[in-house]
């Protein structure tokens, strides 16, 4: 997906950026939470998948507020009244008189406040993982603890921790986010928006909420009380409530099939239809080992330039080995092919040219039954492809069992790593690497 242009929106004295892109006939505004960056942003590809989903049924616009991102910034004026002021802004620079609203914890107060105060300009509210009042109020042992976290060093690993746990878990994911959080505010502007969220207090203005509204809560959160939502959904007359499976707060952490097809159905009033057909195949994740060290000896342009080459490799190496490239996923890829052994081979061509390029490379390997859909995979094997790279060290190639045991008779070697706990699946996965 093509990224699209930044453009700014007049909003008193400042400018606030935002992008708008999507053909569908719909319109939704997205506040993806206390702050954002428009820009930076695409380079998470959960969030390129959640656009690409959303983008096919409506135009999606996403805007920074004052003081986060690429708008300007402004310290002496934070309330959720501005927010709401700037979000008007970019729906009248964009042209839409009645988008669904969704934001997510902090920005799911200031779509609700927007949605009460301008009624005539929501079409619906989708709020995740919100609350009526700020963390002071809620949860002040916790709220203090960030307060005395953003002083520190490694703050944004310590928010990824508060807002994506799971992906705190996983060192790639968790890199990517900190490295995105460092885009979206400084440890100033962080303190300045964790006082509004702290402080803000909406319980006066949900009931005058008309607009029709959907409250969405992940299960195993424990970083915000449950109350808090289902009090921001009972304060909302006619207000849904919806449990979803995970522990993340953050918009781009939920599980992005689950998120999009809620966001569908709500906007469009019908289910979506999935065009997709299941098939065997082998499916083969990899991913850049210390990505976060060689960008910042490189720099962006030179970075940018070398991924890119490296893409362009691992492209061309599924290519040769009869596979197809599903998509690339920042720093790695997602292939499927028609044999493991093809899939083994072409992981070893990829380590290989990745290492002339001064980069190291692991992966991982699986085969069994996904879901073709008309530009993305999905199901089980997928995921446990994807678990089993998570386990991979630097120029590694893990395999699953059944990897192993269907190349019996090739040239291919494994040695037996032990069984391993994998993220979401039930039963310990024996796990094999390539010799």
């Amino acid at each position: 997906m093509q990224i699209p242009e930044t453009h700014y929106a007049p909003s008193s004295d400042l400018l606030i950026a935002y992008q708008a892109f999507g053909s569908g006939p719909h319109d939704v505004l997205l506040n993806s939470g206390p702050a954002s960056n428009v820009e930076t942003v695409w380079s998470l590809p959960e969030a390129v998948e959640l656009f690409e989903r959303l983008g096919r049924f409506a135009r999606v616009i996403l805007f920074d507020r004052r003081d986060t991102g690429i708008s300007d910034p402004y310290r002496d004026d934070l309330t959720l009244e501005a927010h709401v002021a700037d979000a008007l802004a970019v729906m009248d620079e964009v042209g839409t008189e009645q988008p669904v609203l969704v934001g997510s914890t902090e920005g799911a107060r200031s779509m609700a406040a927007l949605a009460a105060t301008h009624p005539k300009r929501a079409a619906g509210l989708i709020a995740l993982a919100p609350s009526v009042r700020g963390g002071a109020a809620d949860a002040p042992e916790l709220a203090e603890r960030i307060v005395d976290d953003i002083a520190r060093k490694d703050w944004p690993d310590r928010m990824v921790g508060y807002y994506a746990p799971e992906w705190f878990e996983d060192p790639v994911r968790r890199d990517r986010i900190s490295r995105y959080i460092r885009t979206i505010a400084t440890p100033r502007q962080a303190r300045r928006l964790l006082a509004l969220s702290l402080s803000s207090d909406i319980s006066e203005v949900l009931p005058h909420v008309q607009t029709r509204t959907l409250v969405v809560w992940p299960r195993d959160c424990s970083f915000l009380p449950e109350e808090g939502a289902r009090d921001f959904a009972e304060m909302i007359p006619g207000a849904a409530y919806r449990e979803v499976p995970g522990a993340a707060v953050f918009t781009y952490a939920f599980e992005i099939d689950v998120l999009a097809d809620m966001i569908e159905e709500f906007v469009t009033g019908h289910a979506p239809i999935p065009a997709t057909n299941r098939v065997l195949s082998t499916v083969l994740f990899t991913d850049l080992v210390s990505s976060t060290e060689r960008a910042s000896e490189l720099g962006d342009a030179a970075w940018s330039a070398l991924l890119e080459k490296h893409h362009g490799s691992a492209r061309a190496a599924v290519e040769r080995h009869g596979g197809e490239t599903v998509k690339t996923l920042g720093d790695g890829v997602l292939a499927t092919f028609p044999g493991p052994a093809q899939a083994v081979r072409c992981a070893g061509q990829i380590i290989a040219d990745a290492g002339s390029l001064g980069l190291e490379v692991r992966s991982g390997v699986h085969t069994g039954e996904v879901e073709v859909g008309s530009d993305d995979i999905s199901g089980l094997a997928v995921h446990v492809a994807a678990r089993i790279m998570g386990l991979a060290g630097a120029g590694e190639v893990l395999a699953s069992r059944t990897v192993r045991d269907l190349v019996v008779g090739s040239e291919l070697s494994f040695a037996d790593r032990g069984e391993h706990e994998l993220k979401g699946i039930e039963e310990p996965w024996p796990v094999y690497a390539l010799q």
